[in-house]
């Protein structure tokens, strides 16, 4: 196979209709389009969404190993007001890899068991994987096997992680109601403000282990908008939670909200919080880290293997590890000269750097499906 000449084909498509979380309807049509072609049995809107599954069956026993890309694209809002699709978390070169891999192993047939190709929508408000695993499309997987385009402070061009090791993050809503009353008679009234100042110190005094990285920051505080003599009656918070455990993140999750909740009680305020976003930390398998530092170095050379790399991103690609544990996984970072960065409405990229990472997926499939679970 070509694999620039298909790069070619794909990714200046894939680039030019980016698509947001649960909308992506000509993009999840095109890789259908693709994988059936290919003589993939393909099912399309799986669990009610956008999401695209591929099967290929050898028709012999074995194993099943998939292949996991993400499909939507961020939103930017301009000087004008209005929204801009961008493709600037790279999944347009995900795909690209995922398809261009899915294609040649399809061309040449795989030895044994079935491979199945994961084209998930809304990664970028870590939902999509979660619809996916409802679906049931994670069952019958035995390795799933994903990437990720990395910066260039990360990873160059030619080089690839083996191993992302993704942190837990959280994202939290809060709610502060007191009581509005004149500024010459605040004590007829409860000041909002004071509560969720309140709240972010409490919040701030929290302290986890150093080496977890668990973190909380207050990423929001509104309120008093009104007249300057009056006593503010409502306060919107938002909190950042980060941690590379997911058994501190559930603690650190408990902490804060309880927080938000008996501050208020104290100030004889009320106060509702929820959780808009959260995703796993990674929790990746010892036993197939090996294969897949074997298989870069056997295909690429040793100079392209990296050292394992922990970030403190989060990636929905960890809910298949946490929701079906008995699953092999590994999330590989791809080196392709990126920057200024990820999540940059500028952001660009060397397209034909992901050329290293389809000859990677191309041998881990195979790889994986000569061995027997």
């Amino acid at each position: 196979m070509d694999i620039r000449k298909r790069i070619d084909v794909f990714w200046p498509y894939l680039h030019a209709i980016p698509e947001p979380a649960f909308c992506e309807i000509k993009t999840s049509a095109f890789v259908a389009e693709v994988l059936r072609k290919s003589g993939y049995e393909v099912q399309e809107k799986v669990g009610g969404t956008t999401a695209v599954v591929g099967v290929l069956d050898s028709g012999r026993p074995g194993p099943v190993a998939a292949l996991r890309s993400d499909m939507d694209c961020l939103l930017f809002k301009q000087e004008d007001g209005t929204e801009k699709a961008v493709h600037a978390c790279g999944h347009d070169g995900h795909m690209t890899t995922v398809l261009t891999a899915a294609e040649w192993l399809a061309e040449e047939g795989i030895p044994c068991g079935k491979l199945k190709i994961l084209f998930q929508p809304a990664e970028e408000i870590g939902k999509g994987a979660l619809a996916m695993i409802d679906a049931g499309v994670a069952d019958d997987i035995d390795y799933l096997f994903g990437l990720h385009v990395m910066p260039q402070d990360m990873a160059r061009a030619g080089e690839i992680i083996p191993q992302i090791s993704w942190t837990a993050c959280t994202l939290i809503e809060a709610e502060v109601r007191g009581k509005a009353a004149h500024g010459s008679q605040p004590h007829l009234g409860i000041n909002a403000i004071d509560v969720g100042a309140a709240i972010v110190n409490a919040v701030n005094a929290l302290h986890s282990d150093p080496l977890l990285g668990g973190s909380v920051k207050t990423t929001r505080f509104q309120g008093g908008s009104g007249s300057l003599n009056a006593i503010c009656d409502k306060v919107n918070l938002g909190f950042d939670l980060r941690s590379t455990s997911n058994a501190e993140m559930l603690e650190l999750r408990r902490k804060v909200r309880d927080i938000i909740a008996n501050t208020a009680k104290v100030y004889g305020a009320e106060a509702d919080s929820h959780i808009t976003g959260t995703c796993p930390a990674a929790e990746p398998d010892a036993s197939l880290l090996p294969l897949v530092q074997e298989v870069i170095v056997s295909v690429l050379g040793q100079k392209a293997l990296l050292p394992v790399k922990a970030i403190t991103v989060g990636e929905d690609f960890n809910f298949f590890k946490q929701e079906r544990p008995r699953l092999k996984t590994v999330d590989m970072g791809v080196g392709c000269d990126l920057k200024p960065g990820l999540h940059d409405p500028a952001m660009t990229y060397d397209r034909y750097a992901l050329e290293g990472a389809v000859k990677v997926m191309h041998e881990l499939v195979l790889r994986a499906l000569q061995e027997r679970p």
